[in-house]
């Protein structure tokens, strides 16, 4: 043996290194990365797949909801929470809390309290139905509402606590709330919102 040669100490296998017994070459990396991407394809196939077993039941989109005075809840001067489900009055707009208008008094108050207000007293004490027709740009559920024989929607805006939207048909009866000065409309104006 030559002096003149350098020694290798370590010699680079060309089908990958070993550790243990275990090769890591080429093979082990592809078998790897099969691995994952298979992973990967199937938690993406279980979140389509079982939307409703993995985040919870949607609430259909279609029917009624009926549900006892103890479990509803009044969310805003548009919105109810009736037991697990949150339903917001189709057709309609209310002011949102925190927003103030003018008092009857001449005082200044929050309308979207107000409005909320009127709301709990329509359905206070009372078995509320929901006829639910899809869900609005939030993703909440919208729909008619009921209590005692009183449709919520239209009382909300006949009473002046709330603006008719355009293609609800109830544009007659903000007109009336408005003429009488009901609600919102007592001063002959209703504030932005």
């Amino acid at each position: 043996m030559s002096l003149d040669r350098p020694r290798r100490i370590f010699v680079a296998s060309a089908r990958g290194s070993m550790l243990n017994g275990i090769e890591f070459g080429g093979r082990m990396r592809s078998a790897v990365m099969a691995g994952l991407v298979g992973t990967m394809v199937g938690v993406v196939i279980m979140l389509f797949a079982l939307p409703t077993d993995l985040f919870g039941r949607v609430p259909p989109l279609a029917g009624t909801i009926m549900v006892p005075p103890e479990q509803v809840a009044v969310v805003d001067g548009e919105t109810l929470r009736l037991k697990d489900t949150v339903v917001r009055l189709q057709g309609l707009a209310a002011p949102p809390r925190g927003l103030s208008c003018h008092a009857a008094d001449g005082g200044v108050n929050d309308c979207g309290a107000a409005s909320a207000d009127a709301l709990a007293s329509l359905v206070r004490g009372r078995q509320i139905a929901c006829r639910l027709n899809g869900r609005d740009p939030a993703g909440l559920a919208q729909g008619i509402c009921e209590a005692a024989g009183t449709e919520l929607n239209r009382a909300l805006v006949l009473a002046g606590w709330a603006r008719a939207l355009d293609a609800s048909g109830m544009n007659r009866a903000e007109a009336e709330a408005r003429q009488a000065r009901r609600g919102l409309w007592h001063d002959g104006g209703m504030p932005a919102f």
